[in-house]
């Protein structure tokens, strides 16, 4: 286990913005842990570039982000954070994660029912039979009930190779199994690109619902999960960050 270290992903070319730097540069003073940025100049040191699932390549810059959160907790444990200011120690929190043997993760508690993944829209934009629409639809408000018993997709901390991390690795994989087809039909041209919005005037067929591929299976498994998940990670600031 990657003890102590925060990994955060830029999977952009361009430039990380200045609000940007910012943010990382308060996860470092204030996280007490080691910071590790993960883009495409260095993603090699960390896992081998022909094993990554085909559909990466095709997927919007965000789904990429969470593609490799998702294999870095899996494969290497520790924490994560999206790149937004940290005030904070997270030391607690790995303390906390090591001392206690059947803790799996510490993670934030979703801060309200509005940021609950929305599995009935993924449902919708999927184009899933009516009967597994309403499924979606009641299993979206059961969670947004429970919410605080979820954590939030932002920041955490896992042990890796864990029932969790497994179940949630290969869930992840089969989902894009089922997307490359269409992926490689109608890859992402723009870096946040959501199906069915307008792009310089072109309704986009990119076939990935914004959650599909994080919340709609984390925060499910993060339920099921609850009682070997503790939510007492300090959140990171979820406003002026872009």
């Amino acid at each position: 286990m990657y003890m102590n270290n925060i990994f955060a992903f830029w999977t952009g070319d361009n430039p990380i913005p200045e609000v940007r730097l910012r943010s990382l540069q308060s996860m470092r003073t204030n996280s007490d842990c080691n910071i590790i940025l993960v883009n495409n100049t260095n993603l090699h040191n960390y896992l081998d570039l022909n094993a990554i699932h085909p559909a990466y390549k095709y997927l919007n810059l965000a789904h990429k982000a969470d593609y490799l959160r998702c294999y870095f907790m899996h494969h290497y444990g520790g924490g994560y954070c999206d790149i937004k200011q940290i005030d904070e120690s997270w030391i607690p929190s790995f303390e906390l994660l090591t001392s206690e043997r059947n803790l799996l993760a510490v993670g934030y508690r979703e801060v309200n029912r509005w940021g609950v993944a929305n599995l009935y829209n993924s449902s919708v934009i999927l184009g899933e039979p009516k009967s597994r629409r309403m499924q979606s639809k009641v299993m979206y408000r059961f969670y947004q009930i429970n919410y605080k018993k979820l954590i939030g997709n932002g920041a955490f901390i896992f042990k890796p190779q864990t029932k969790l991390t497994e179940e949630w690795w290969s869930t992840l994989n089969y989902r894009l199994d089922t997307l490359l087809h269409d992926l490689k039909n109608n890859p992402a041209k723009y870096p946040k690109e959501r199906p069915g919005e307008k792009y310089e005037g072109v309704i986009s067929k990119y076939p990935a619902p914004w959650s599909y591929i994080l919340g709609d299976i984390l925060q499910p498994l993060s339920f099921k999960y609850r009682s070997v998940i503790s939510r007492s990670l300090p959140p990171p600031k979820f406003t002026d960050y872009q």
